[in-house]
């Protein structure tokens, strides 16, 4: 068995633990969750506060849900789509800041060369922009796929849509990004697969 597998054998052991009243189970799922769904709600809402009202909702849902979970689909694309629903009911009514997060500090690996950390840091910088001027459906399965490895199939489950309506967001999200990028000097061996 693969480490991915491993990972998933175990994080379904602990949700039917949950859902069995475990507590301790619950703190493993929540330590290994809670800041990828941190960073996928504060993409969706940019506020800091309701984002982590909205992790600790999801993580309330899962406490509840867990006996119920059936395996259909992985713990994480269950518990993304859990989280996208929260999300989507913390700012209904709302209109969503679309300020990019430039001013969020990044992690730097000290033993890079600082020219190599500065380029990659304006990359980074770049990406964020241009996903930001994307509709929050095209963002959602970029980010869904990008930065949280979700497959097609996955991200239909979360997005509670048909796979071909996933495939054909992202067909126009490339084709909305790969100009602006190209704009901004981007080429597509250094976007990294995203156009």
């Amino acid at each position: 068995m693969d480490e991915a597998s491993q990972r998933t054998a175990e994080e379904v052991a602990w949700i039917h633990s949950i859902g069995k009243g475990d507590k301790a189970a619950l703190r493993l799922l929540y330590a290994r969750y809670s800041t990828r769904i941190f960073r996928f709600v504060i993409r969706m809402m940019r506020d800091e506060a309701k984002a982590e009202e909205v992790v600790n909702d999801v993580m309330m849902e899962v406490w509840k849900s867990a006996a119920s979970f059936e395996g259909r689909s992985s713990p994480s694309t269950w518990i993304l789509g859990i989280a996208r629903f929260r999300t989507l009911n913390a700012v209904r009514g709302k209109k969503l800041d679309t300020v990019g997060l430039d001013e969020a500090p990044e992690a730097v690996d000290e033993q890079q060369d600082l020219s190599q950390v500065k380029s990659q840091e304006q990359l980074k910088g770049l990406l964020r922009n241009a996903l930001d001027r994307l509709s929050d459906e095209h963002r959602e399965v970029m980010e869904l796929t990008f930065f949280h490895g979700h497959s097609y199939p996955e991200i239909a489950q979360i997005l509670q849509c048909p796979e071909n309506t996933v495939k054909t967001r992202m067909f126009h999200a490339r084709a909305k990004l790969k100009p602006w990028l190209q704009n901004m000097g981007v080429s597509v061996a250094d976007a990294g697969g995203v156009i």
